[in-house]
């Protein structure tokens, strides 16, 4: 028993591994394409970008840095707009700050143009020896490993560029969602001349550090303000934003012009000036505030990045590909091999552990990009659960499949269709049934010439016949003992016209087997006797609740038994009822009466002739 056991516990694993096998190479190629396809393309990039900008935390701003607002209060109390200004207003903005001994003073305010109040700016700026002044790039043309290369300038007037203790530019370049993550630290001409930009060059100023010739880029970092800043390969800055702007020192423009401030604010402190009045277009979009933010501020946030060395590293391509493939691995090899809750749990599991280890990366100066490895981890998942559905639906066709050698598919549905809702339980339901027996003449006397393996093939050939005939014509094969067969109709599906079925499956088979014994040169020559009966029997399960079978038992089943024993080799007899349900399509002939076990009076049967 063992041994007989063993190979079909082998085929089955072995079934069952090829399926496993097929679905965890599916799942590998689809997170390796997935893969490729994301970290590469980098398609949702909006969504990848806004997710990585959850991650900033509220953090207090650098108190070393004072935002000076032109604020709407300042533009009111001077009732003209910025740029018709008299420049002397500026200068004692500068003389007042240089009085409280501020370290370093950024203006963010272009002053293109010359004024006749240039020469008491310029003093200004002379005798305090610590400005910065803006200039602006125009038509940005590309990204270079030296910086941003725009086409035009917007530099200081003449008059006032030689007396700045430096200048930097203030262009601000949002990302192509609109949102500002990046700080251009370098720009350049066409010619390659090269400036810094407003944060590093009021950074220099307070340090006191001369700006260097040159600026490039030594590992990915960017040596500059006694720093090495982590920059990109065109020299940006990522920009880790300060939550909580609203909480860093700020003074109103028109108090710093009019004096009227406290002096230990900017003390020994770098202030920037710039525009922070409502509704002007110095105002950028950031990952850490719903609403528009004044560009003065973002450069604040550039120095305060640098000041305390809290820098932001991107992950590379690289890294992001290794990153996004060994989730997809580890779930390709993991899912196809437990069930789907189990499954559910390892991803959700997953899941998290990346999104609290991007957490704690961003934390630490890391940015991951977020969305592309959850997604492909999410897809791995819906595939193989898709996998699983259509593997199962597979099984189920399988399971048909291999039933329907026995039964026709529509009784198979119908058999499934009971277990599915739990009817296929023990015990059973009376209904009239039609019930053929098959058995083959003088098979003792024929398998005693033959070898084993000639016998088996000779069975299956036979009873390939009986069996397609029977399931062509809607019947259910009940069961096989040797050379027998039974068959039932209208059982466990209800059917019409099942007497007629029956007989036409009979009379079929009948033929089939006369046309291959013509064309079959075989000495070996076997017939069978057909009984068919119909009546009231007992459908239904019997057996235990571990070991069960579906049949029917009755009076008439025991009845087309007789039937079969008593035909002669290639002959179909059929019983009375059977006759009288099937007759209009059958030509018979009447036997005589035939006196059956269990029968205390004779029962006319009818041998048939043909059938339609």
């Amino acid at each position: 028993m063992v041994s007989s056991q063993a190979p079909d516990s082998k085929r089955g694993a072995t079934r069952r591994q090829a399926k496993r096998r097929y679905n965890t190479l599916a799942l590998l190629g689809l997170g390796i394409v997935l893969t490729l396809f994301l970290v590469l393309v980098q398609p949702f990039y909006t969504a990848n970008q806004w997710i990585s900008d959850q991650l900033f935390l509220a953090t207090t701003p650098s108190p070393n840095i004072v935002i000076v607002g032109i604020d709407d209060a300042t533009l009111e109390q001077y009732e003209s707009r910025l740029t018709e200004w008299p420049r002397s207003l500026h200068a004692r903005a500068i003389d007042n700050l240089s009085e409280a001994n501020a370290q370093a003073i950024g203006l963010d305010i272009l002053f293109t143009d010359s004024s006749p109040d240039d020469d008491i700016l310029a003093a200004a700026i002379e005798e305090a020896g610590n400005v910065v002044l803006a200039m602006v790039g125009t038509e940005a043309l590309e990204l270079t490993e030296e910086g941003v290369v725009y086409q035009q300038f917007l530099l200081p007037a003449a008059s006032l560029r030689e007396y700045p203790a430096n200048v930097g530019h203030a262009n601000i370049t949002p990302d192509r969602d609109g949102t500002v993550r990046r700080l251009p630290l370098v720009i350049t001409d066409n010619t390659g001349r090269v400036y810094p930009s407003l944060s590093l060059a009021v950074l220099h100023t307070h340090f006191s550090i001369p700006l260097p010739d040159s600026y490039t880029s030594t590992d990915g970092a960017l040596n500059a303000a006694a720093r090495d800043i982590p920059v990109d390969s065109s020299l940006r800055l990522r920009v880790n934003f300060s939550a909580d702007d609203v909480s860093r020192a700020y003074i109103s423009y028109a108090d710093v012009i009019e004096g009227d401030f406290d002096p230990s604010i900017v003390r020994n402190k770098i202030v920037l000036i710039g525009m922070t009045a409502t509704g002007e277009v110095d105002a950028w979009k950031v990952p850490t505030s719903s609403g528009k933010v004044p560009g003065v501020y973002i450069h604040a946030d550039a120095m305060d990045t640098i000041l305390n060395e809290q820098y932001l590293t991107e992950a590379g391509t690289g890294v992001m590909l290794l990153i996004t493939l060994l989730l997809a691995v580890v779930a390709a090899l993991a899912l196809p091999r437990l069930r789907l809750l189990w499954g559910t749990i390892l991803t959700a599991l997953l899941l998290i552990a990346f999104l609290v280890t991007g957490f704690f990366m961003f934390d630490g100066g890391y940015v991951l990009d977020m969305l592309y490895p959850l997604l492909t981890l999410l897809i791995v998942f819906g595939g193989n659960v898709l996998s699983q559905v259509i593997i199962e639906r597979s099984d189920k066709r399988f399971v048909r499949d291999l039933f329907g050698r026995y039964v026709s598919p529509e009784v198979a549905s119908e058999i499934l269709s009971l277990a599915d809702v739990g009817r296929l339980r023990l015990g059973g339901e009376q209904r009239e049934v039609t019930v053929l027996f098959a058995d083959m003449r003088n098979f003792t006397a024929a398998s005693e010439r033959m070898t084993p393996e000639e016998i088996v093939e000779m069975l299956n050939t036979y009873l390939s016949i009986i069996i397609d005939s029977v399931l062509e014509n809607g019947g259910m094969i009940n069961k096989f003992a040797g050379d027998n067969v039974m068959a039932v109709w209208n059982a466990p599906q209800f059917q019409t016209d099942y007497a007629r079925l029956a007989v036409k499956s009979a009379c079929e088979a009948q033929r089939k087997i006369d046309d291959l014994q013509k064309d079959d040169s075989s000495p070996t020559r076997v017939q069978f006797g057909i009984g068919i009966n119909t009546g009231d029997a007992v459908a239904g399960n019997v057996g235990s609740t571990g070991r069960a079978e579906y049949t029917v038992i009755g009076d008439a089943v025991n009845l087309a038994s007789r039937i079969c024993s008593a035909a002669p080799g290639g002959k179909v007899w059929i019983g009375p009822e059977t006759y009288r349900q099937a007759a209009e399509y059958l030509e018979v002939e009447e036997m005589a009466p035939q006196t059956f076990k269990g029968k205390a009076e004779p029962v006319v049967v009818y041998q048939v002739i043909s059938c339609r």
